[in-house]
């Protein structure tokens, strides 16, 4: 198994967000339950809208399937994305 860093960017109507959230943190959290989420939530800063979520899976190419069956993918919240295979180090996840 190989660690991803995936980054969200969130576009469009925030009423659209707002309404797939819940889907999107159940989705989320039945990947968490199965062990691919290691972890996910919103930036909270002033920068852009958008979320870090951290995977552990066969490959890029496994994320990416499952970013795919995301509600707020499919809903088009999320404009752009982000998936790099991460190297930890340090940590308790490492």
């Amino acid at each position: 198994m190989s660690i991803f860093a995936v980054t969200y960017s969130y576009g469009g109507p925030t009423e659209l967000l707002n309404e797939h959230r819940p889907a999107h943190r159940a989705y989320l959290g039945e990947l968490a339950q199965q062990g691919k989420v290691m972890g996910s939530g919103p930036f909270t800063d002033q920068g852009a809208a958008g979320a870090l979520l951290v995977f552990s899976a066969e490959s890029a190419d496994e994320v990416r399937a499952i970013l795919a069956e995301d509600p707020l993918v499919i809903a088009g919240v999320v404009t752009d994305h982000s998936v790099r295979e991460w190297s930890i180090n340090t940590g308790t996840w490492s």
